[in-house]
């Protein structure tokens, strides 16, 4: 099977899902269900739709975030503000296996939609509630982002100034929260499906962004919980586990932690004499080095280039790399190896394909997946199949 043909391994072919989410993080989550073969009715307001629509970058008239996130899903316009949308829309749910939202805690009961009353007459559905900060706490309430929600959960990267503080780099094009918020969402609904299926038995899922995000710090917070005390960070001492500038001015990374990794590398450099400064040799355990090899180091990265380091670590079996921006990974060859990308895709513009890759056939989730239709687009097609 060639990269862009239809993948024919769909898990959850069969699978209905009505999609109220929106912006990055939603159309994440209820992407990676479409990629895996269920079917995802995205409902939109009549003409403005889900306003990802039009957040820049723009290929023209279509953001390109828009083309990545929605790619594969079907559009139904619904107003769900008045009383023919809301009847539409409940008759739909009556036969959808999973509904995926993003709203302030509370607000589609205030609409009319009660999910409470939805999981007491049909047990097995599934529905998803994707919020910045959940359904319940101080912060349920208040308006998110995603850097508002790194910001809150301490994984916001940022350059600070003398005259002020920005996102690091002008910030990712996406944020630690929505990704991984995302991730868990679709991988909570996915759990939810299969027990709908073996046991008659749904649920209602809470989803917070920050929760995601928080999550990852979970080092960091068990230590405070533990000792009172801030996790030691010793990193800017460390030089086995560090960045160094390469001869062309770019940055390597070294993760020889290992003592194996570390001795590999010590015979590529033909610096043998490194290894009695290996600080635990006699136990298991990782060794970060410290200072006293920094500028030793850093005098022998100076000598290759970057791309140089890369297809050494490669040759010698050590962890490390290059410092990336994310401008190098679309021409990057590890990405085209990977087939990561289905090259014009739609004009110029290339389908970003799924993290998950089929051994079997070596075609990954949304290979050939057809662009998210016009708003409101697929509504006859949706309400015959759906409503028969």
């Amino acid at each position: 099977m060639s990269i862009g043909d239809p993948d024919p391994y769909l898990p959850l072919s069969g699978v209905r899902v009505l999609d109220l989410a929106k912006l990055i993080p939603g159309d994440l989550a209820t992407r990676t269900l479409s990629d895996l073969g269920a079917e995802v009715v995205k409902i939109e307001l009549p003409d403005s739709g889900d306003y990802l629509r039009n957040i820049p970058p723009m290929d023209g008239p279509v953001s390109f975030h828009h083309l990545g996130l929605n790619r594969g899903k079907k559009s139904v316009a619904l107003d769900l503000r008045t009383r023919e949308g809301l009847a539409t829309f409940h008759a739909l749910a009556a036969k959808a296996d999973a509904i995926m939202e993003v709203s302030q805690p509370g607000r589609f009961l205030e609409m009319g939609i009660d999910f409470a009353q939805m999981r007491r007459e049909r047990p097995e559905l599934v529905i998803c509630s994707m919020t910045g900060f959940g359904q319940t706490g101080p912060l349920a309430t208040l308006p998110s982002h995603g850097y508002s929600m790194d910001a809150l959960a301490g994984t916001a990267i940022v350059e600070r100034t003398a005259d002020g503080t920005e996102f690091a780099d002008s910030g990712p094009t996406s944020s630690i929260s929505s990704e991984s918020g995302a991730a868990a969402a679709a991988t909570a609904t996915i759990a939810a499906l299969f027990a709908a299926r073996t046991t008659g038995r749904g649920a209602w899922i809470d989803i917070s962004f920050w929760d995601a995000a928080v999550e990852m710090n979970r080092a960091s917070i068990a230590y405070r919980a533990a000792r009172d005390a801030p996790r030691p960070n010793t990193m800017t001492d460390w030089s086995l586990y560090a960045i160094y500038r390469s001869a062309d001015n770019r940055d390597v990374v070294l993760c020889a932690i290992e003592e194996k990794f570390f001795v590999n590398f010590c015979k590529g450099i033909d610096r043998g004499d490194l290894l009695q400064r290996w600080a635990n040799a006699d136990t298991e355990a990782v060794d970060y080095g410290d200072a006293s090899m920094r500028k030793e180091l850093q005098d022998i990265f100076l000598t290759a280039t970057a791309d140089e380091w890369l297809t050494r670590f490669v040759a010698w079996d050590v962890p490390g790399g290059i410092v990336q921006h994310p401008d190098d990974l679309a021409n990057f060859g590890h990405t085209e190896a990977r087939g990561l990308l289905e090259r014009d895709w739609h004009g110029t513009v290339p389908n970003i394909l799924s993290p998950i890759r089929w051994m079997d056939t070596g075609s990954r989730p949304g290979s050939g997946a057809k662009v998210c239709s016009d708003i409101g687009a697929d509504n006859e097609e949706v309400f015959q199949t759906w409503l028969k």
